[in-house]
């Protein structure tokens, strides 16, 4: 009888929540490394070759809040692209990770289980450094910045479409279900007279961040459906969006059809097939990415 609950447990749930115990810290942070790989396997294996923009090799670097890089990205997970390194600070070493790690290689469960989220914080921030890397690579080769320079303008036409964008692709990358909203209500997303609209709304209004996040989502969505996730984030990464004359509805329209014809002329880029809303996690045969393994000599004082 009591196997048998042990058995029903194991299926309920796959893993253990456990922080790194070890005295040795360098295995701790050989734990997160490992974490690292697991992630960047799951998002291959869900969106395809998303990775093909890195270098064959990115450094590991453990950072202290002393460091200059912690500052920098603000105590994040963080990639430099200067550097080519995925800044990691040395708090998270002490972080509750799946046991067993595999459990983290694949992409959506973490995404569809609020509590998997709350358990483990650092899959997101390192999910988030992935993507990260993967779009600063990516506009760079066409001399931009990710976040596009747009996104740091007072000049609400050109901050809020930047950030449309990244509201976008944030729902894109980490809603197994995309939010709900009435897409109708395009008149409301994407203001056709947009100065009329930045009169009467400031930034921090519901007004501007339904059309900053809900805004985004309609523009990028079709985009993402029709071409996958590695040939629209490198669209997305390398055009920045404008409203021109005014108008976001025209301008968004026109985005997305400049992008079709630009995607179309483009070899499609396939998945190996993770089921986004799929309800049970699928566990890869393959092994994992080594592009992320260099740690101790580059480590952070």
């Amino acid at each position: 009888m009591r196997k048998g609950w042990i058995a029903i447990a194991a299926l309920l749930c796959p893993f253990v929540a456990a922080a790194c115990n070890s005295t040795d810290r360098h295995r701790c942070k050989e734990l997160v490394g490992q974490l690292i790989a697991y992630r960047s396997e799951a998002i291959e294996y869900a969106f395809g070759a998303v990775f093909g923009s890195l270098p064959s090799r990115v450094e590991v670097k453990f950072v202290s809040s002393r460091d200059p890089q912690y500052a920098k990205y603000s105590g994040r997970v963080a990639y430099d692209q200067a550097e080519r390194m995925l800044i990691v600070p040395r708090r998270y070493i002490d972080a509750e990770m799946p046991m067993p790690l595999r459990w983290a290689a694949s992409y959506w469960p973490y995404y569809r289980n609020p509590q998997y989220r709350e358990t483990f914080p650092l899959i997101a921030a390192i999910d988030s450094a992935l993507w990260g890397a993967v779009l600063q690579e990516t506009a760079h080769a066409r001399g931009l910045s990710w976040p596009h320079a747009e996104c740091g303008s007072i000049d609400v036409h050109k901050r809020l479409p930047c950030e449309m964008l990244i509201a976008g692709v944030g729902a894109m990358l980490t809603e197994a279900q995309t939010s709900i909203f009435n897409a109708n209500r395009v008149d409301r997303l994407w203001p056709e007279n947009f100065n009329v609209f930045e009169q009467r709304s400031w930034r921090s209004d519901r007004e501007y961040v339904e059309v900053q996040r809900y805004g985004g989502i309609l523009l990028l969505k079709p985009l993402f459906s029709e071409f996958g996730v590695p040939s629209a984030l490198a669209y997305v990464a390398q055009t920045p969006f404008l409203v021109e004359q005014g108008n976001m509805r025209v301008s968004a329209l026109r985005y997305q059809e400049r992008a079709r014809e630009v995607l179309q002329s483009r070899p499609v880029i396939m998945t190996t097939g993770e089921p986004r809303n799929d309800n049970d996690p699928i566990l890869l045969p393959g092994s994992r990415d080594r592009r992320f393994i260099a740690f101790g000599s580059r480590d952070g004082a």
